[in-house]
């Protein structure tokens, strides 16, 4: 079989023979919307869902930072500014801001890719607050001990519209939803606060914190109870949107945060967790190609997802462009540091949490039981200091393989279940 995963905008080819491939792992066949029909969807669901005085309220619509381009803010975001134009609401009126969570703020040459070019040039676009205390506002406490801050020109709206897509996620079980207003507009602290629930005091991973695990997740029940927290006076929608297993956006929704939230959350297992007869002896997992490996923070996402797929101890040929390089120089000294010792990390993490070293940690977790070669535009003294293996030869790599393995052209969003460990009921 001849097999092409994408990378940045271009793709690596490998042949392999048929006999040795269990599945090539796609998710279900779930037919994408056209852009037409999710501006239709969007358009009537924030008609519908404005309250009757919208036209006097200050709103705020809050929107991915550019980890989660596939989402088409681009294309999307004018959409949601438009109908309320339409509703006889001034642009004077409107804020949109970017949910950096604590990722670094975005350019304003670079807003047009999130918002559009109409929604740049007619409409205040903010970077949420991060660690800039000046535009933080404590709200309130959660139950398991989270000082919130939220960005202060969230929290002097009347009218929240959050638009974003959701995807499987380490943590928080789901991206999307509750997890735009904490992490995405809270302050640095009451995000590593939050983080934090996803370690033992020991520096263990703690149980239910997984990818598509919103019951018993410690992670996710904090970030319920600070949307609640922030949500409480105010009215609100979620425009949601998530892609099918090849990255194409198959289900848009508008409505009430926390129902349309969970019911993308089940249309997301039903197209892209899939089911596999038993673990391989490799696998070959691309994150995507361009918006999704543009940096190689974000696309460990694929490699975390790919695991569930691999006997441990087996190989996995981890495909992504890394254009950008590492993407969060924290995620990268922790890769270097620690990964002769990543329990010393994790007994850090668990005393002064930090979401770049977490994922470092887990990722040193992947990489002391399976053999993971990177195949990216990192030269091979950067992708060794990082602790990956490195082939300039990638017949030779394949060549090399035993056994019988899963080929996954798009890891991030394909989730591999066993059928013990079906996430459904995790709901």
């Amino acid at each position: 079989m001849d097999i092409k995963l994408k990378k940045d905008h271009g793709q690596v080819r490998v042949t392999l023979p048929d006999h040795r491939i269990i599945e090539v792992i796609r998710g279900r066949d779930v037919k994408p919307l056209g852009h037409d029909s999710i501006r239709s969807i969007i358009r009537k669901g924030i008609r519908s869902g404005s309250p009757p005085d919208i036209r006097t309220r200050k709103t705020a619509v809050i929107i991915p930072d550019d980890t989660r381009l596939w989402a088409r803010g681009d294309l999307f975001v004018p959409c949601i500014v438009e109908s309320l134009a339409d509703l006889g609401v001034c642009l004077d009126q409107i804020k949109i801001i970017i949910a950096l969570g604590t990722h670094g703020e975005i350019s304003p040459d670079r807003f047009t890719e999130l918002a559009g070019e109409f929604c740049r040039k007619n409409v205040e676009i903010l970077n949420s607050a991060n660690r800039d205390k000046d535009r933080l506002v404590h709200i309130g406490k959660t139950a398991s001990g989270t000082e919130l801050t939220v960005t202060k020109e969230a929290w002097e709206a009347h009218h929240i519209i959050i638009f974003g897509g959701i995807l499987h996620h380490l943590i928080a079980g789901f991206g999307g939803g509750r997890k735009y207003i904490l992490p995405g507009i809270a302050g640095y602290d009451a995000v590593q606060q939050n983080h934090s629930l996803a370690l033992t005091r020991e520096g263990l991973s703690r149980p239910g914190v997984a990818q598509a695990v919103l019951q018993g997740n410690p992670v996710n029940r904090d970030m319920e109870e600070g949307a609640a927290l922030f949500l409480k006076d105010k009215t609100s929608c979620y425009a949601a949107v998530a892609a099918n297993g090849e990255g194409q956006i198959f289900h848009a929704a508008v409505g009430d945060i926390h129902d349309t939230f969970r019911e993308g959350c089940a249309r997301l297992n039903h197209a892209c967790c899939a089911l596999i007869p038993g673990k391989g002896d490799f696998a070959l997992i691309s994150a995507g190609g361009f918006r999704t490996d543009t940096q190689l923070y974000q696309a460990t996402k694929a490699l975390f997802n790919a695991v569930n797929a691999v006997k441990p101890g087996g190989r996995i040929l981890f495909v992504a462009g890394c254009a950008e390089g590492t993407g969060n120089p924290v995620f990268a000294r922790a890769l270097k540091e620690f990964r002769a010792s990543p329990k010393s990390l994790g007994k850090k993490l668990a005393s002064r949490f930090d979401m770049p070293a977490y994922v470092a940690f887990r990722v040193m977790e992947i990489l002391g039981q399976y053999k993971v070669t990177l195949v990216s535009d990192l030269d091979e003294a950067q992708t060794r200091e990082l602790g990956f293996g490195f082939t300039r030869n990638i017949d030779g790599y394949i060549q090399d393989l035993t056994g019988r393995g899963y080929i996954i052209p798009y890891g991030e969003n394909i989730l591999p279940v066993s059928r013990d460990n079906r996430p459904g009921a995790s709901f």
